[in-house]
């Protein structure tokens, strides 16, 4: 099983329409909270996509003019040989307070029919491939204690738990941090 990840901030990168649809599948699931989507978590239709989110990745990746709490992202798609988009991820290239407290610098999402599948491995793979890249000695990774699957992912490359806190919102948030082989 292979994946391709693909910048959001260069044109015409993924369709605005296989981002609307994946926005869509992973909001069918209630139950779930989708991590990784930068500004796209905000659309709620396809023109918002195409009008907002997706140049809204783009200055994000540039780092212009960001809102306060923003950092520098760079937002990728998963795409699968067939070409379908499988999962979002995003890098922040800084931790403010808060990502610090329990954002972190990668949050990913998998398409939920593509879960259990191995996917956010090969993501989270390629992600601290481009981190180290940028010159990042470690990333901080952060998620729910019920969310064994991203927490095994985690686990499996390498993450160390550093602690547990309480997010904003009053939920536990396990803080895990991963060390990058830089070139």
């Amino acid at each position: 099983m292979r994946i391709h990840l693909v910048r959001l901030d260069r044109p015409g990168a993924v369709d605005a329409e296989a981002i609307w649809e994946y926005l869509q599948v992973c909001r069918a699931r209630t139950e779930d909270e989708a991590a990784g989507l930068g500004p796209l978590e905000g659309c709620h239709s396809l023109d918002e996509v195409r009008r907002f989110g997706l140049p809204e990745v783009a200055r994000q990746a540039r780092g212009d003019d960001l809102p306060p709490g923003f950092v520098p992202a760079l937002q990728f798609a998963a795409m699968d040989p067939s070409g379908k988009l499988v999962g979002m991820i995003q890098l922040r290239l800084q931790l403010t307070e808060a990502l610090l407290r329990s954002g972190g610098n990668i949050g990913y999402s998998v398409r939920p029919d593509c879960r259990r599948l191995g996917y956010a491995g090969l993501m989270l793979d390629e992600c601290l491939r481009q981190a180290a890249t940028l010159g990042m000695s470690r990333v901080l990774i952060t998620c729910s204690p019920s969310n064994l699957a991203s927490r095994r992912t985690i686990l499996s490359r390498g993450g160390q738990l550093e602690n547990v806190l309480t997010s904003t919102s009053g939920r536990p948030v396990e803080r895990y941090w991963i060390e990058l082989l830089t070139e």
